[in-house]
Parts: structure tokens; C-alpha cells; sequence
């Protein structure tokens, strides 16, 4: 009789167990996985406020750019048969020629002309759209599969059970090592610190004999790298589309706001944040509402804080 109570009070308490381990696994999952798509934000991010450190701009071309390192990625790899590491440089430096070229067509021309910024943001967009026809019109509309390269499919985390693709791993890593390389940079070396110097005055920089123009175009270069590498770490998870950019372009810029204008630290953290909150909210809320989400966070963020979370803004790093 004795035993057959106790057995009667395992059976629910390890069915509570077994219930409430899977609802960790759940929300574990949820986060890493957030982290990892936060990552490929993130590194979008980061080329956003190279660029906006440098000439107080946006390019709303960024989101193409990585739509372009996944196409180009499908092509050298699954077309060509090219080894993945050759295909991750020849895309970088393929997107950073492509981000030097926007920078020619789309700001060069208009900022000898006068300073107004938001012309340039504007001649972006434009840019941003005919290179999704372009893309179009050489790869089509229809995804296009890519086969990994980047490893195992899929990395077991240390802890609990829980399984993401091996390429947001690789992608968390990417950003990091991007996100020191820029603030070492811009500590170290003399480009780097004239860089920073525009984003806080333009004109004095100017007078000291500075090229600032060059020096927009050195970061437009960079942008299209970051751009293509995240392209090309994201292109084995999704498919390579032509017409995917303008999702990344938005949310890369509502992790910009959330993190802070102008400060790589900001981009990177503002990423992530962007990343886990979608994946949670997906969850727990359902996926229709993942992009609702997000942007009605953003929206809660600038209105309590409109320089972001990140405390060290574009002014003060």
C-alpha cells in the first residue's frame, strides 16, 4: 500500500520534472538562438556605425549588402565549388569594392555639393533598391539553397539540451573579434582616431588638412566587408534571396537606436538584444509578431532613453 502511494506521487512529480526541463530547454534555446541571429544584426550594425561615426550618415544599402555576400556565397560555393574559406574572402572583398562604389555613387557626388546628410541617407535607399533589382535580375526571386560549409550543421551547447546552427555560433564569434578590431583601431592607429575625430567635428577636422572624404570611403570599404562576412556566415542557415535585404536593413538600424548612434559597443550589444528579443517574443508571443515586437521595444527604449542602452554613446567612446 505504501509503495503504491509513493509510486502514485513520482509518477506527477516527475512528469512536472520532465514538463518544467522542457520549458527551460525552450526558453535556452530561445536566447542562444537569439544571440546567434542577433549576431548577424549586430555585425550590420557595426558597419552602420562605422559609417555614421565617420560622415553622421546611414546606409540603408547595408541590408543588401549582406543579401548580396549570401548570393555571392551560393555562387563561388555551390556554383563554382570553391573552398569556403577562398569563397569568405573573395566575398568580402567583392562587398567591400560593392560598399566603395555606393560610396562613390551615392555620397561622393552629393557632399561636394553641400553637407546635408540626409540627402546622402536618402541616395542610400536608392541605391539599396536598384541593387535588389539588380540581384533579381541575375539570381531571381526564388531562394536559393546553400550548402554548409561552416562545420557540423548544428553546435550542442555546454548546458541543458539545447542545439543551434553551428554559423550563429561562428557568427557571435565574427562579431566580437569585429567589434574589438574597430575600438582598437580607432584607439590605435591614426586613421582610426581621425575617423572618430569627424564624428565629433567635421569641419575642424578639415582645417587640420584631413581628406575626410577618403576617409568616408575608408568606411563604407569596411561596412561592405562586415556586410559580406555576415552574408556569408548567415547564407548556410537561410536560403540566399534577393529580395531579403531591407528586413536586415531595418532591424540592423533598430539595434543601432537601441544600442547608441555612432558606438560599435552599442551596435554589438544593441544586435544581440535585437536577436533574443525577436526569438523570445517568437516563442512566447508567435512568430507573426517577432518584427511587431522588436519595434515596439525600440519604440519603449528611445522614448525612456533616446542616445540607447549602451551608456557609452557615439559622443563618448
Amino acid at each position: 500500500m505504501g509503495r503504491g502511494r509513493r509510486l502514485q506521487l513520482v509518477g506527477p512529480s516527475l512528469f512536472l520534472l520532465t514538463r518544467a526541463g522542457a520549458k527551460v530547454n525552450e526558453f535556452l534555446t530561445a536566447v542562444v538562438t537569439g544571440l546567434g541571429v542577433g549576431s548577424i544584426y549586430s555585425l550590420i550594425a557595426l558597419g552602420y556605425a562605422f559609417i555614421y561615426r565617420t560622415t553622421a550618415s546611414f546606409n540603408f544599402a547595408q541590408g543588401q549588402l549582406l543579401t548580396l555576400g549570401s548570393l555571392f556565397a551560393y555562387t563561388f560555393y555551390t556554383g563554382l565549388k570553391l573552398p569556403a574559406l577562398l569563397v569568405a574572402a573573395i566575398v568580402m572583398l567583392l562587398l567591400a569594392a560593392v560598399g566603395g562604389a555606393v560610396e562613390r555613387v551615392a555620397i561622393f557626388p552629393l557632399s561636394r555639393r553641400s553637407d546635408d546628410t540626409l540627402s546622402w541617407l536618402i541616395s542610400t535607399l536608392g541605391v539599396a533598391v536598384l541593387l535588389t533589382g539588380i540581384s533579381g535580375r541575375i539570381w531571381g526571386s526564388q531562394p536559393l539553397g546553400v550548402k554548409n560549409y561552416l562545420g557540423p550543421a548544428t553546435t550542442h551547447m555546454p548546458f541543458a539540451d539545447v542545439r543551434i546552427p553551428t554559423s550563429y555560433v561562428i557568427a557571435f564569434a565574427v562579431a566580437i573579434i569585429a567589434a574589438v578590431g574597430i575600438d582598437l583601431f580607432q584607439r590605435y592607429t591614426l586613421w582610426g582616431r581621425a575617423m572618430k575625430a569627424v564624428g565629433d567635428n567635421r569641419s575642424a577636422v578639415e582645417l587640420a588638412g584631413i581628406n575626410v572624404v577618403r576617409l568616408g570611403l575608408v568606411a563604407f570599404l569596411v561596412a561592405g566587408a562586415l556586410a559580406g562576412l555576415a552574408g556569408f556566415v548567415l547564407a548556410p542557415v537561410t536560403f540566399a534571396q534577393a529580395d531579403s535585404g531591407f528586413t536586415f536593413t531595418i532591424l540592423a538600424f533598430a539595434a543601432l537606436a537601441i544600442g547608441g548612434f555612432g558606438s560599435h559597443w552599442g551596435a554589438l550589444f544593441g544586435g544581440l538584444f535585437v536577436g533574443v528579443t525577436e526569438q523570445v517574443g517568437g516563442t512566447y508571443v508567435g512568430l507573426n509578431y517577432q518584427d511587431l515586437i522588436v519595434l515596439g521595444v525600440l519604440i519603449v527604449v528611445l522614448m525612456i532613453r533616446p542616445e540607447g542602452i549602451w551608456t557609452a554613446h557615439a559622443r563618448s567612446v
